[in-house]
């Protein structure tokens, strides 16, 4: 069964919201590992992750508007579509 739009945007929403959480995680993994090596790290640390982050998150949302979009197209053609019923001539009295 071929895929639509919606799925294949939500499918890769999917993939670019487990890389932001992969990050984040990577981010914490390394820090917590610093600390108990004996780094002395600040809190701040993992700093260089927040453009990446940041360029993930628009992604995200790029994505979330090309959805919406799409949707909407989907409705537009649906109700396209759809058979519209006989308009029936109104008739009217003569006073």
């Amino acid at each position: 069964m071929p895929r639509n739009h919606v799925e294949r945007l939500e499918e890769f929403r999917e993939i670019l919201v487990a890389t932001r959480r992969e990050g984040v995680r990577n981010v914490h993994h390394t820090r917590d590992a610093m600390r108990a090596s004996g780094f002395q790290i600040g809190d701040g640390d993992g700093s260089s992750y927040g453009a990446k982050l940041k360029e993930l998150q628009e992604e995200i949302e790029a994505v979330d508007r090309a959805l919406e979009d799409e949707k909407r197209l989907a409705l537009a053609l649906e109700r396209a579509a759809q058979p519209r019923r006989p308009i029936k001539p109104r008739i009217v009295k003569g006073t």
